[in-house]
């Protein structure tokens, strides 16, 4: 009996091609309110939690939450070893 190897590629057409999965990350940008150093940040933390940050620039303690400049998703195309190949803006989360 032949067996056939799991492989990560589909057939498309006559060629073999990879499937590309994916990862989704939500992200806050924050901005010290006392000198505008920005910050990602995944957004559990920020806007959920609304943690407090210390400014590695001015030292200045303010909360994430209330500095939020933009919140995204961000989509990491994987490879067929998990490894990243791109990244890009999946969607706006801000109005």
């Amino acid at each position: 009996m032949h067996r056939h190897k799991s492989s990560s590629y589909a057939r498309k057409g006559h060629r073999k091609e990879p499937i590309m999965t994916e990862a989704l990350f939500d992200v806050c940008i924050t901005k010290c309110p006392r000198c505008g150093k920005s910050y990602a940040d995944a957004s559990w933390y920020v806007a959920e939690i609304g943690s407090d940050i210390d400014c590695g620039v001015c030292k200045n303690a303010f909360n994430a939450k209330k500095n939020i400049t933009d919140r995204m998703l961000l989509k990491f195309d994987l490879d067929e070893r998990g490894r990243v190949s791109g990244v890009s803006l999946s969607k706006s989360l801000l109005p």
